[in-house]
């Protein structure tokens, strides 16, 4: 390798070992590791296993680099030891596997870092470390062989000495960060080496009872984060079965937690006589009333022991996140689900029925008289954050089987329903009510009949408030004033009196501030509601609600999801088309862009035209293009009038209604009115002959209206009005083609083929009828050979 190839950090970096003292090389360890991020390539390549004369100046100076960490690993000084540890791991990764083919020494140098008494910090760098050289490793069957299968138990053992130190060593407890990150590795290397770590098992699950299913009863406070760790690793365990039997561990474990929920269940819900009916053959357990409610115990098997109505909800509540883990930890085999197992635990929380104004009475009923009315109360006050627990795991078991939760999902929106209309004052049941029905509804909501959607307008009217609140389109209550009882004034109320001023007019706005993912599950929801609910079924003041909140909040999705899915009423009218206010929020936005210039809502028919305007019309005259009786972007809302109407269906008639003129008529010739075309941009309409001509719209009228000519005589006027109407009947019948072909969504191109038969149709009817005729026919028909002849060249 020559100098120009060979990197500069290199010899930096064994030039600042050797000089720097022992001491300050902590205060130099960021820059130690950057130089050897650096040096990727002498690091990963082949290496002589001793220098010599003939040898490279890169082999000397890998080889100086090895012989200096290794000193310093196996040194006397704390500081030396530290520096050692984190410059393996930097040289491990960065060398590859030609670093991980010489890296014995160094692993058994940090295994006798880990058992000596260096600074935790130290410690839980060689952790660290060690985990990440045996991840590596797995990829190398020689190096596991002449590695890791040796000095893997050893590490292991060291391990569980550090979390559960023997009764005569005077060894302090490790910090919760050390557990977790000992947990973490075991995490990590079970999967890899199941079969070298399946001596372990019993004290690994030892050593992790305590941080399961923390309650206040405990000694200490578990972090959540710890707790995740450990029971991640107690999930894993599985994986170390013999002979395959990893599936059937993995049932066995979960099962036992749903049987501990539903014990703990049994001491904290002892005040109530509950209607719950297992469909597994869990038999309620006998509780004493006589002590204080309690539950747990000092058994290995078991959880530790807990005393109290808090401490009980706090481990139900722990167990549930323990089952929701499980249930998101991958495993090494496929597994089988306890689906109705799983599915006991919420129709179980779900039977009870807290107290609610005009309940009390019900409720006292579900309650046990020998128990007292404070732990009652204490009931009452840690029930709804179990109904949150429960909520959360079935957000995760629904996630979990997907579309193959279809079957429950109908049930389980009820029993949400039911627990929400007692619960939702509180914001975390809203948020997770929000999140779930969500997930019910993309699975059974276009199905659910008219009372299943009348049961979810207490949950919308929730979510519409809920966003309007958080965008400050609330006003804060009035505050009641003290009024006299008995003709008495009162005199214990003390009022404000800033709000006798004259000063303070405006109304105040209730402050509402949400979490972010709370905001984000009732946006979506709000949204779910058009999208997947069946809108022939929603109540229209609920949906004008609904329709109100998405424009004020300015919630993208729920405008676009409401136009795409509209409500129609008794006669097919579409009475709310929010189009224009989306387009007016979110003028840059391309896919409104794409939904104003593709969708045309029409108010005045069953059906909805289509169009697709730009191959025919620029931007601006695209936006104008509307059915008649349609609403257009530039124009308010504004339904046709009666009078309006009236005089369209007078023009209607005058097309077929107008008698021919007599022989001896003296009217003057008749003046010949413009032609009108058809709209290529809107659906055809039905044939002349099949309909009366007095329900012609105004639309289809001047549409069929034939051009009149001029005439000198009255004959040659009722002549040409009997051929006029046998042109317009022949004209229709193209158009029924048409339609018959793609009713009500004709594409752009057989409109226009349609257009350009009329158009032959009508040249060649005046070129036979009109031979004796004046200028200005033949005129006429050349124009209108014309216009053919381009529009066939184009």
């Amino acid at each position: 390798m020559s100098l120009v190839s060979l990197p500069p950090e290199l010899r930096s970096l064994c030039r600042k070992l050797t000089a720097t003292k022992t001491e300050q090389l902590p205060s130099l360890l960021p820059l130690l590791l950057k130089d050897i991020q650096r040096c990727s390539g002498p690091l990963s390549a082949p290496q002589d296993a001793k220098t010599g004369a003939n040898s490279t100046e890169a082999n000397v100076l890998v080889h100086k680099l090895r012989t200096q960490i290794t000193t310093l690993l196996n040194g006397r000084t704390v500081e030396g030891r530290f520096v050692a540890v984190a410059l393996v791991k930097a040289y491990i990764e960065t060398g590859g596997w030609e670093s991980l083919r010489t890296s014995d020494a160094w692993v058994k140098g940090l295994l006798s870092v880990l058992q000596k008494r260096d600074p935790t910090v130290t410690k839980e760098l060689c952790v660290v470390t060690l985990t990440k050289i045996y991840v590596m490793l797995q990829s190398y069957q020689t190096l596991i062989r002449e590695i890791a299968t040796p000095t893997l138990p050893a590490f292991a053992q060291a391990c569980l000495t550090i979390l559960k130190p023997p009764s005569s060593s005077k060894a302090p407890k490790p910090s919760f960060n050390f557990v977790q990150t000992i947990f973490d590795a075991f995490s990590a290397l079970i999967p890899l080496y199941p079969t070298t770590l399946r001596p372990f098992n019993g004290q690994l699950r030892s050593v992790t009872r305590q941080y399961l299913a923390p309650t206040s009863s405990d000694d200490a406070f578990t972090p959540s984060a710890l707790q995740e760790s450990s029971r991640r690793l107690v999930i894993r365990l599985h994986m170390t079965a013999a002979k395959g039997g990893g599936a059937d561990e993995w049932t066995k474990h979960l099962n036992s937690l749903i049987k501990e929920f539903h014990v703990t269940a049994d001491h904290v819900f002892r005040a109530l006589h509950e209607n719950w009916g297992s469909t597994t053959g869990y038999v309620h357990q006998t509780v004493s009333f006589d002590t204080e409610v309690t539950g747990g115990g000092d058994s290995p098997d078991q959880f530790p022991k807990w005393v109290g109505i808090q401490a009980g909800s706090e481990r139900m509540i722990s167990l549930l996140e323990y089952i929701g883990d499980s249930l998101c930890c991958s495993t090494k085999v496929a597994v089988t689900l306890p689906i109705s197992a799983l599915f006991d635990i919420l129709t179980r929380v779900a039977s009870i029925s807290p107290p609610a104004p005009g309940r009390e009475k019900t409720v006292s009923t579900q309650t046990n008289n020998a128990i007292g009315r404070e732990e009652k109360e204490d009931l009452w006050t840690v029930f709804p954050d179990i109904q949150v627990a429960v909520l959360k795991l079935c957000q995760l078991f629904a996630n979990r089987l997907e579309r193959n939760y279809v079957p429950l999902a109908q049930e389980t929106l009820d029993c949400v329903l039911r627990m929400f209309e007692t619960g939702y004052r509180l914001p975390e049941m809203r948020a997770n009510t929000f999140e779930l029905v969500n997930t019910m509804l993309r699975l059974c909501g276009p199905t659910m009949s008219k009372q299943n959607v009348a049961a979810l307008t207490l949950v919308a009217k929730t979510c519409c408030r809920d966003l309007l609140g958080h965008s400050g389109h609330i006003k804060a209550p009035k505050a009641p004033t003290p009024t006299a009882q008995n003709g008495n004034k009162t005199k214990a109320i003390t009022q404000n009196s800033d709000l006798f001023l004259t000063s303070i007019t405006e109304e105040k706005i209730l402050q509402v501030t949400l979490a972010s993912s709370h905001l984000k599950a009732a946006e979506t929801l709000l949204a779910a509601f058009f999208s997947y609910l069946p809108q022939h079924y929603v109540v229209s003041a609920l949906r004008s609600q609904m329709l109100k909140t998405a424009i004020l909040c300015r919630v993208k999705d729920a405008q676009i999801a409401s136009v795409l899915h509209p409500a129609r009423d008794r006669s097919g009218r579409i009475p709310q088309v929010i189009l224009p206010f989306v387009y007016r929020q979110f003028p840059h936005d391309e896919s409104i862009e794409v939904l104003r210039f593709n969708f045309r809502p029409m108010t005045g028919s069953v059906k909805a035209d289509f169009a697709d305007a730009g191959d025919f019309a620029d931007d601006e005259d695209a936006a104008m293009i509307e059915p008649e009786d349609g609403y257009a972007f530039d124009k308010p809302f504004a339904a046709p009038t009666s009078e309006s109407q009236a005089a369209q269906d007078d023009d209607s008639r005058m097309v077929v209604d107008e008698p021919a003129p007599s022989a001896t008529s003296t009217s003057g010739p008749s003046v010949a009115a413009p032609p009108v075309q058809p709209s290529p941009f809107l659906a055809q309409p039905t044939s002349i002959e099949s309909e009366p001509a007095e329900e012609l719209p105004s639309a289809h009228a001047m549409t069929t209206r034939s051009l009149k000519r001029k005439s000198s005589s009255g004959v040659e006027a009722a002549a040409a009005t009997k051929k006029r109407v046998e042109v317009e009947k022949k004209t229709t019948t193209v158009e029924e083609t048409v339609a018959e072909d793609d009713p009500g969504f004709a594409s752009v191109g057989s409109l226009v083929e349609s257009t350009l038969k009329q158009t032959v149709v009508r040249t060649e009817t005046k070129e036979e009828a009109g031979a004796d005729g004046d200028d200005d026919s033949d005129d006429e028909s050349v124009h209108l050979n014309m216009e053919l002849d381009s529009d066939e060249e184009e």
